[in-house]
């Protein structure tokens, strides 16, 4: 039997109609404790979000097989912080282990190297969360802090690890 072949990423810059599937990935099991969305979040909202992302906003969904397998963003920072940007990303339940997240990370790392010059790139990351911490530590994250209850997640109050890269 034959190992099956990698599926084919493709990265692209969200669009609006992306909505309903963003919104569907981060209600799943195994991503919705480790990102900011509550269960109540509607798909209105969702939808609203990325209608009003600005010129400073930048995100974009990986595609596997024609469905949308994650989000990733990067905002710009504003005035005195305009050298520096915040990021996200999470990837559907189904998806992840496949490269889908390294790929998004890398598209969002080359945008505020290559094109927007940010010296700093920072981001949070749910203690305990060991996948995501090691994914950002390959493209050169460091921990630079530990936030005490800064989160709740699952019943509970959880601390968040401040992470940044400096280019």
């Amino acid at each position: 039997m034959q190992p099956e072949e990698p599926k084919k990423i493709t990265i692209r810059p969200v669009r609006v109609e992306d909505a309903e599937a963003i919104w569907e990935i981060s209600r799943q099991a195994g991503v919705i404790e480790t990102i900011m969305t509550l269960p109540s979040e509607r798909l209105g909202q969702r939808s609203r979000q990325l209608q009003d992302l600005t010129p400073d906003d930048h995100y974009f969904v990986a595609e596997v097989e024609n469905r949308v397998a994650g989000l990733a963003g990067l905002t710009v920072g504003q005035g005195r912080t305009r050298h520096s940007g915040y990021i996200f990303l999470f990837v559907g339940a189904a998806f992840q282990g496949m490269g889908v997240g390294t790929r998004l990370l890398e598209t969002l790392i080359d945008l505020a190297d290559n094109w927007l010059l940010l010296k700093r790139v920072e981001l949070t990351v749910m203690a305990g969360n060991e996948r995501a911490r090691r994914l950002y530590e390959k493209a050169g994250f460091v921990v630079e802090g530990h936030l005490k209850f800064s989160v709740i997640s699952q019943g509970e109050i959880k601390d968040e690890w401040l992470m940044a890269r400096y280019h």
